[in-house]
């Protein structure tokens, strides 16, 4: 087992921080037309007629962390660095059990939150179930895309799998995470953006982000390194908040951010902090290099 500082002796992981680096200035890159063309993010649809340069910026926010990954292994030169950051996305040969985590697990913990509302008398959404109409589908489909290969091969391709392999994979996560978090509250920063977020919401989106983190560590770890798993993982989570819709009609609702914490907490006391799985971990997922 490695030490805590990686092989080599090296005490920085400049190809993780050169990513991290990378994550901020594409976002910020991304972001610069709705300066620009000032416009407003808080009067913003997605059926407003927007400049196709702020367009294409917002797109490139929103696949940031992969990109910022594969510029990082490019231009540090990490040996095979795009064949080991893709490869993964192809790992499916994994117990059946991963999959059905991954797609309803999410769902089943919004379920839970509606439950404990109903148990304490809080108020409840209308519908506890609901489904998308033919547009909404079409959008999901995007979303999905952007929200699992755009932002995954990053998130636990490139960040959990080298930082666990340094520090543990409970402190990866958390790494991770926090810069998972900060990284979705880019809105915040562009025009008209605080005018819908409050400080309340910022560490809701913080802390459910940070959990789950530590939730899609503990499925990557589990299932061989799969890149694949925790992309359908993300996409179970974009599609569970439009089942189950919250009560305030975001991802900011206590309830449902109290139960992902429990859940983190529950696989880090089952699983142990340094691989977030039980026995050995899988050598795809363990290794940050050649």
């Amino acid at each position: 087992m490695e030490g805590p500082t990686g092989r080599g002796g090296e005490a920085t992981d400049w190809v993780a921080l050169a990513w991290i680096v990378g994550v901020f200035a594409i976002t910020g890159l991304g972001m610069l037309p709705l300066y620009v063309y000032r416009l407003d993010l808080s009067k913003l649809t997605f059926s407003s007629s927007v400049p196709i340069v702020a367009g294409i910026g917002i797109e490139l926010t929103a696949y940031a962390p992969t990109l910022a990954a594969l510029l990082a292994v490019t231009v540090m030169r990490e040996p095979r660095g795009i064949r080991r950051l893709l490869k993964p996305v192809l790992t499916w040969r994994v117990a059946v059990h991963w999959y059905v985590i991954a797609v309803a697990g999410s769902a089943v913990l919004f379920l839970a939150a509606d439950l404990v509302r109903a148990i304490v008398r809080a108020p409840l959404p209308a519908n506890w179930v609901t489904f998308p109409g033919a547009a909404a589908t079409a959008f999901l489909v995007g979303a999905l895309i952007a929200g699992s290969f755009g932002e995954e091969v990053g998130w636990r391709g490139l960040g959990q799998r080298r930082l666990q392999s340094r520090y543990g994979a409970l402190a990866a996560a958390l790494v991770v995470g926090f810069i998972w978090g900060l990284w979705h509250l880019w809105p915040v920063a562009a025009p008209g953006g605080l005018n819908g977020t409050t400080w309340l919401d910022a560490v809701l989106t913080v802390a459910r982000l940070m959990s789950m983190s530590i939730l899609f560590a503990w499925l990557f770890n589990s299932a061989q390194g799969s890149l694949l798993i925790v992309m359908l993982a993300h996409a179970g989570y974009n599609i569970g908040i439009r089942l189950v819709p919250s009560v305030s009609g975001d991802h900011a609702d206590p309830y449902a951010v109290a139960m992902f914490v429990l859940a983190a907490l529950a696989v880090v006391a089952a699983t142990g902090p340094r691989w977030l799985r039980r026995g050995h971990p899988h050598p795809e997922s363990r290794s940050a290099h050649a």
